[in-house]
């Protein structure tokens, strides 16, 4: 992973664009992992973008980490979340669902409604090794809970965190801003960042330049393109539409500076850690998903 740095102390990587791949026969994602960014994705660890049509994940397990789905608003049917805390929920389109798996969680989420079509992320966000052992919880934010700020040529949809004095009501086990963004042709809009923070910013649609407040540190993303930016000390990034419309992800949080160690949906800080996780699965600490129709 290349760097550029300026004087604003904001670090940008270089953009990552993956080609989408199918997963099963009903659903398409573009993921980027971690390792894709160096340490500057933290607290991220994944994120799929995903378009589904259909069924694609049975029941399967989490732990260490949070497993966050969001849907844009121009999805078509909602999503049905199962899991073993026994929280049933219908996540509507450009609603949130948090799963905090903590020490462990089984799952399932699943399409629904007429001619479905899901458009949406799945984050894993990682959890300090001392959250690791959190009891697992799910949370949901209905559409209408969103908190928007909205000027001319500009919205943004705070589905977690706080910006320009619109908070979201979610309650994360850490500090995190998820924004979802539209710029339109021409408009800009300037993000802070603290200080120990990295910020993952995606173009959904649409191509986003993304620079320091100096504008000594650009890249310019065209669609289905990322760059995660680091902040050694608080700094400012500008984001633009250099021609046309367009629609981002901005997510936003403190770097985890802990080893990730991960085995497909665990997320743990040391190889020990991971041996007694599945072992507790295997043993079936995490629970079970009661049938559902």
């Amino acid at each position: 992973m290349n760097t550029s740095t300026s004087m604003n102390s904001l670090h940008f990587t270089n953009p990552v664009a993956p080609e989408p791949h199918p997963v099963g026969a009903h659903c398409d994602i573009r993921q980027f992992r971690h390792t894709d960014f160096g340490e500057a994705m933290s607290p991220l660890v994944l994120v799929d973008h995903f378009v589904m049509t259909g069924p694609t994940f049975e029941v399967h397990p989490h732990a260490g980490m949070s497993a966050v789905t969001v849907l844009f608003e121009d999805t078509q049917g909602w999503m049905s979340s199962h899991d073993s805390v026994h929280n049933d929920h219908r996540i509507e389109p450009g609603g949130l669902h948090w799963t905090l798996a903590g020490r462990g969680v089984v799952h399932t989420q699943q399409p629904e409604g007429d001619n479905p079509r899901l458009n949406g992320l799945q984050l894993f966000v990682n959890l300090s090794q001392r959250l690791k052992q959190m009891a697992p919880a799910t949370m949901l934010l209905r559409p209408q809970d969103v908190p928007v700020v909205e000027v001319e040529g500009l919205r943004l949809r705070v589905l977690a965190g706080s910006l320009e004095g619109k908070t979201s009501p979610l309650i994360t086990p850490e500090p995190i801003l998820i924004l979802d963004g539209w710029l339109a042709d021409g408009a800009t809009t300037r993000l802070p960042l603290q200080a120990a923070w990295n910020a993952w910013v995606y173009a959904r649609t649409g191509s986003l330049s993304v620079r320091d407040i100096a504008g000594e540190a650009k890249v310019t993303l065209v669609p289905g393109q990322a760059v995660a930016v680091s902040a050694d000390q608080p700094g400012v990034l500008v984001l633009g539409s250099p021609g046309g419309e367009v629609r981002f992800v901005v997510i936003a949080g403190p770097a985890i500076h802990e080893p990730v160690v991960q085995y497909g949906p665990f997320v743990m800080t040391s190889i020990e850690e991971m041996e007694q996780t599945v072992r507790d699965f295997q043993a079936g600490k995490f629970g079970t998903v009661r049938p559902f129709t």
